[in-house]
């Protein structure tokens, strides 16, 4: 996380001004990085946008502090825009607004969804997981998760 370098006050007064917001557009609070802006109320470190809902309607405790306008990474704390949500809430905003890297986004992964539609129709003709996994370069266990949506879940089926 980056914090902010503001002159005494300065984002205090930034913070409590998007907290009172009437308008509708994102009221963007830069940083020199490219982290979501962190700031420090009544001593404890936090994301701006929290301290914002926090200056505007108290304490949310273990609630989540989730943006309609999905700008929250940007550095949006317009308190217009903030809503309270839990963790699922919160993934799912992350898959609408694109940001996910499940499925091939990740990093890590070593099958694309064209593959894993594949898996599942040799899946469905009977295909044994041991061969459906030296044909695609993945272990037994991740054939089961796919047939068992463990991962890819969320993939529709193949539209063919």
């Amino acid at each position: 996380m980056v914090t902010l370098k503001r002159g005494k006050g300065v984002l205090l007064a930034e913070l409590r001004s998007a907290a009172a917001a009437t308008a509708e557009e994102c009221i963007i609070l830069t940083t020199s990085g490219s982290h979501r802006p962190v700031a420090v109320l009544d001593g404890t470190l936090m994301l701006s946008s929290r301290a914002v809902w926090i200056l505007a309607n108290g304490d949310p405790g273990e609630a989540h502090i989730l943006h309609t306008c999905h700008r929250g990474k940007e550095g949006c704390i317009n308190v217009r825009h903030l809503y309270l949500g839990d963790n699922a809430q919160n993934i799912r905003d992350m898959v609408e607004a694109g940001r996910s890297t499940r499925g091939e986004r990740d990093g890590n992964s070593k099958l694309k969804a064209e593959q894993v539609q594949e898996i599942r129709r040799l899946l469905a003709e009977r295909v044994s997981y041991k061969a459906i996994g030296e044909r695609f370069g993945v272990s037994q266990s991740t054939v089961y998760q796919i047939n068992s949506r463990k991962i890819w879940a969320w993939l529709p089926p193949d539209p063919a």
